[in-house]
């Protein structure tokens, strides 16, 4: 799996818990039926796996409420499939990357890209920046 995510290189929390949600990465997820929501990661599973709940269901440990979802390049059409994207140009809603893979360092998109990326925080959203490794 590689370094799991806890922090980011600025020391971010990038993974929210039920004692700690004011920051962290925030995911479009399939939770079942046809209910597409955003949510947030709870642990990681794998470098393309994690488990998710809506936001308002951190907490809830209930079955159904918090999912293991994989990574899929789009929009989210099936149960446990999810979206983790990063912007590019460090705005929260432009020039975005899906992404195939994430460790601590380093995010894969799905056409092998690699990028260092860091959480910034517009004080609405925490988002992901991307910046591409050079070299590759």
């Amino acid at each position: 799996m590689g370094r799991p995510l806890r922090k980011d290189k600025n020391g971010v929390d990038v993974i929210k818990t039920p004692a700690g949600a004011a920051t962290g990465i925030t995911v479009n997820f399939y939770q079942g039926g046809s209910n597409r929501t955003d949510g947030v990661i709870i642990k990681q599973r794998g470098g393309s796996s994690f488990l998710c709940a809506r936001i308002g269901d951190i907490a809830d440990t209930t079955a159904g409420k918090q999912i293991v979802c994989k990574l899929k390049n789009g929009t989210p059409s099936a149960p446990y499939e999810m979206q983790l994207q990063g912007s590019t140009t460090g705005q929260l809603d432009a020039d975005l990357v899906n992404i195939a893979k994430i460790t601590k360092r380093v995010a894969t998109a799905f056409n092998g890209t690699k990028y260092n990326w860091y959480l910034e925080n517009d004080s609405s959203a925490d988002y992901i920046v991307l910046t591409p490794i050079s070299g590759q």
